[in-house]
């Protein structure tokens, strides 16, 4: 343990026994009942729900004894007063340099996988990284055609559970149709908590099922606006619900993997197109693609898809490109759909690489 980690337990031990004093000392004074702090528990947030309590219950003692109740009576409740306020203070204040911690515990987290070198390789080592910042849980998928496609999951202590969530995952690729929470996260490519999950009508039965999870969070991989992957994270082990922290924390690693995370894309695109060009060149007899070839230029486009596609070249989304060409949102990702499956690519980033090529010859 460091200086600043053991003087910030000092501050926070000395902050929970002025909070149990205070709620001992309040319930003896306003004759209320006030819960027994448990210290086993993360107790902070239950504290301000209570401390508000108390507030409010001491103010309307105090506004009752201005009718003529004892000045001690009075200097009793105005301490108490105080002495609410200050314990409020001090957990705003210990919030405040909580997350100061964990954004540095973020950028420790990130730096484990700044080397990667591919997609695949990037998102494999995400959920150990993302277990880092406290979260017993990480998953990372992909989202590809409105699916939700599970890569890789790390629970700590428990390999073989993560590897079987996956397969659950692969072996029935949820569709992200608006029935479910991650619909809502890849269309409004924002973050979200999910909380009684095992109940909720809004998640997949099947995964939920195999996690058991009761809660967690789950933020956006968005590359040039749109969302190519999820990131999820929970608390299961210790037994608590995902908070506005966690959320923070997924939200802050998923936006500076979604850097990454395109710039790789666009570099695995890339790679594709110059291994079948290297192999063509050395040994043109070997090179059997799957699927016949696609022409290479852009003379199977529409006029409306080359148009498209010089936006989705310069990096635009397909609701940026809806705005520029005065269309919808849903036509501007069928065109992409279209030129996908024209150039015989499966992504946008090798549709980028493929046309970047033809423009180039």
């Amino acid at each position: 343990m460091d200086a600043n980690t053991a003087v910030q337990a000092a501050e926070r031990t000395g902050v929970a026994e002025r909070y149990r004093d205070l709620c001992a000392d309040a319930s003896a004074a306003l004759g209320i009942d006030v819960p027994s702090p448990r210290f086993d528990l993360p107790w902070e947030n239950h504290a301000r729900p209570v401390l508000s309590r108390i507030w409010n219950a001491a103010m309307g003692e105090t506004l009752r004894s201005l009718d003529g109740t004892g000045s001690a009576r009075q200097r009793e409740l105005v301490d108490l007063l105080g002495r609410i306020r200050e314990v409020e203070a001090e957990l705003a204040e210990a919030r405040l340099a909580e997350r100061h911690v964990l954004l540095r515990r973020v950028a420790g987290a990130l730096a484990s996988v700044r080397d990667a070198r591919t997609v695949d390789e990037l998102l494999g080592r995400v959920p150990e990284a993302g277990c880092r910042l406290g979260f017993d849980r990480v998953l990372v998928s992909r989202v590809e055609d409105s699916v939700w496609r599970l890569h890789t999951m790390c629970v700590v202590r428990e390999p073989r559970w993560a590897d079987e969530i996956v397969a659950v995952g692969k072996a029935s690729p949820p569709q992200l149709d608006g029935r479910l929470v991650e619909a809502d996260v890849v269309r409004r490519a924002e973050p979200r908590l999910i909380f009684d999950a095992q109940h909720s009508d809004r998640v997949d039965r099947d995964l939920i099922r195999v996690t058991r999870s009761t809660s967690y969070g789950v933020a956006p991989l968005t590359v040039h606006g749109e969302v190519a992957g999820l990131l999820h994270g929970d608390c299961y082990h210790q037994r608590r619900d995902v908070d506005a922290t966690d959320q923070a924390l997924l939200s802050v690693m998923a936006e500076a993997l979604s850097h990454s995370l395109g710039r790789l894309m666009l570099m695995d695109g890339v790679a594709v197109l110059r291994g079948a060009a290297e192999a063509l060149m050395t040994n043109p007899a070997a090179v059997r693609p799957p699927v016949p070839p696609a022409p290479p230029a852009a003379a199977d486009l529409t006029a409306r898809e080359v148009q498209v596609m010089e936006l989705l070249a310069a990096g635009h989304s397909n609701r940026h490109i809806a705005r520029q060409l005065v269309i919808s949102e849903r036509t501007a990702k069928t065109h992409v759909t279209h030129i996908l499956r024209k150039l015989g690519v499966t992504s946008r980033a090798e549709a980028i690489a493929c046309w970047l090529t033809a423009r180039r010859s």
